[in-house]
């Protein structure tokens, strides 16, 4: 079940932790960002909803949980009040994952964006890092500053076994057992080699473009060394 934290500052203390939507999803409502940035690295939830703030508090509540690793891969909804004017867009705002609504918790526009936007194990993922390389295995987004690629699934995958372990040669038959989960032969070996050559493409315009590198007879490595 999708588990998602709404915080809405002012809601009578009453209202805090009641579930909303039944056996389809767990709300947690709180009325205290600073508490619940505080308890950040604690913390897993699905989906993060921000109701009754200005778009400068949306944003600055978000920056605070994006400085936790694992919250940068949660979405935000961000809720603007219904009579607010027009539709103010934070510049956390990332219209690849995140989800902007008017109303109030309780309204069924926004309840229908949160089942929208709520998908169950977003929460327990990790971000890749190694050196400036960020990999999003979720979305199958790799980014190093303001660039990003987007990657298969199979690709992501390949890449995020690679980039957990920076500069180590990590064996075909590894990547094959842990992507596929099955053993290495032939077919699969060169499957992999057309993975491996399809990240290469897609990385080709980046400075990770020699990083991903054939350790004949041993696998494949990412160097980060070589990356520049």
């Amino acid at each position: 079940m999708p588990t998602v934290l709404a915080i809405v500052p002012g809601i009578p203390r009453a209202l805090e932790g009641r579930s909303l939507f039944g056996d389809r999803l767990s709300v947690e409502i709180s009325s205290d960002p600073a508490d619940r940035v505080a308890r950040a690295g604690e913390e897993d939830f699905d989906l993060l909803v921000l109701c009754g703030m200005s778009v400068d508090e949306q944003q600055a509540v978000v920056s605070a949980f994006h400085a936790n690793r694992r919250w940068r891969l949660v979405p935000v909804l961000y809720v603007a009040a219904e009579d607010s004017p027009g539709l103010a867009i934070p510049g956390t705002f990332r219209p690849e994952i995140d989800g902007l609504s008017r109303g109030t918790l309780e309204s069924p526009q926004v309840q229908k964006r949160i089942s929208e936007l709520a998908q169950e194990g977003t929460g327990e993922a990790e971000l890749v890092v190694a050196g400036p390389f960020e990999l999003d295995p979720l979305r199958g987004k790799f980014r190093l500053a303001e660039l990003e690629v987007t990657l298969t699934e199979r690709g992501a995958g390949i890449l995020a076994i690679l980039l957990a372990q920076p500069n180590r040669t990590v064996s075909a038959n590894e990547i094959i057992e842990r992507g596929w989960g099955t053993e290495a032969d032939a077919r699969y070996l060169q499957i992999l080699r057309r993975h491996v050559s399809n990240i290469r493409r897609k990385l080709h315009r980046t400075s990770a473009a020699r990083s991903v590198r054939t350790v004949r007879g041993a696998g494949y490595r990412f160097d980060v060394k070589l990356a520049g």
